[in-house]
């Protein structure tokens, strides 16, 4: 964001029948390059979905690109305030404990004083608190990896708000890596490691999953927590930069045998997966 803008940006608001829900936030992941937040009512036949931008502009160029196959019943362009976002993270973000050893503690939460590891997150524009299936998925699986790998090197690729990359130093991973494509969640993972003490141990940089350079050092783990399309693509560089293990989640659950059965082709082998009836996580032995 410019100097002038950063306190404000745009916001997308669609209202979409249930049953096109799914298509609708595929394409704005895809074609956008944003994480659509859904808000919906049990009782109601349609669901509202949010996506965020650093201006006001990109939200109305957005809603003119919006296909008509869509199923869009309404699509609403507007400017919103940072304490917008606020409110909205603070009423949906809480405290959650993960695997044996870690929690995720809002930036606006007390962390309590334990023999548990804290990760103190404020996601700002960026995405990625451990509430996601998603997230918890890849923590969850980077802990067990942790325990049972010897593990000194990891790259995050679409690292989000940093939080796997920050809950890697903080399990011991000696050198850790992260890139976005977006470079608003590149500044942001810059302030959540401080906010976690591990300012400057993560070289967190900008880059795109699907074009060569990122993986030049390969690294005993590559976490790639990013949409299924992009991961079918990029598949040959990502086994290219792990040595051991690949945690790949942001997958439909649909879409998991396609997304395992690429990566068993490129000779690597299937060690589990799990899923919540809708995403759904692998992790892949190279």
């Amino acid at each position: 964001m410019t100097e002038e803008n950063k306190n404000s940006g745009g916001q997308l608001n669609l209202l979409v029948p249930n049953n096109h829900v799914e298509p609708a936030c595929e394409w704005i992941r895809g074609a956008l390059q944003k994480e659509p937040i859904e808000v919906s009512n049990p009782q109601a036949e349609e669901t509202r979905i949010e996506i965020y931008f650093d201006s006001l502009l990109e939200a109305e160029i957005a809603k003119k690109s919006l296909p008509a196959d869509l199923g869009v019943r309404a699509a609403e362009a507007k400017e919103y305030k940072e304490q917008d976002w606020t409110t909205f993270w603070r009423h949906h973000f809480k405290t959650m404990e993960l695997g044996k050893t870690l929690r995720v503690v809002p930036e606006w939460e007390d962390a309590p004083d334990d023999e548990k590891t804290n990760i103190i997150i404020n996601p700002g524009l960026s995405f990625g608190t451990g509430g996601h299936f998603t997230t918890k998925f890849c923590l969850e699986a980077l802990e067990a990896a942790v325990q049972t790998l010897d593990i000194n090197t990891l790259i995050d690729a679409g690292t989000g708000s940093g939080i796997l990359s920050i809950a890697a130093i903080k399990l011991g991973v000696p050198t850790v890596s992260a890139f976005d494509f977006d470079p608003v969640c590149v500044d942001q993972c810059e302030v959540n490691a401080a906010r976690n003490g591990v300012e400057g141990q993560i070289r967190f940089f900008q880059a795109n999953v699907l074009e060569p350079g990122w993986n030049a050092e390969p690294a005993d783990l590559v976490c790639a927590n990013i949409l299924t399309s992009v991961l079918l693509m990029a598949a040959p560089e990502i086994k290219r930069a792990a040595k051991k293990r690949i945690l790949l989640s942001g997958i439909r659950e649909i879409e998991a045998d396609a997304v395992a059965d690429t990566f068993i082709e490129l000779g690597c082998k299937e060690v589990s997966r799990d899923g919540d009836g809708k995403w759904c996580g692998i992790v892949i032995d190279v």
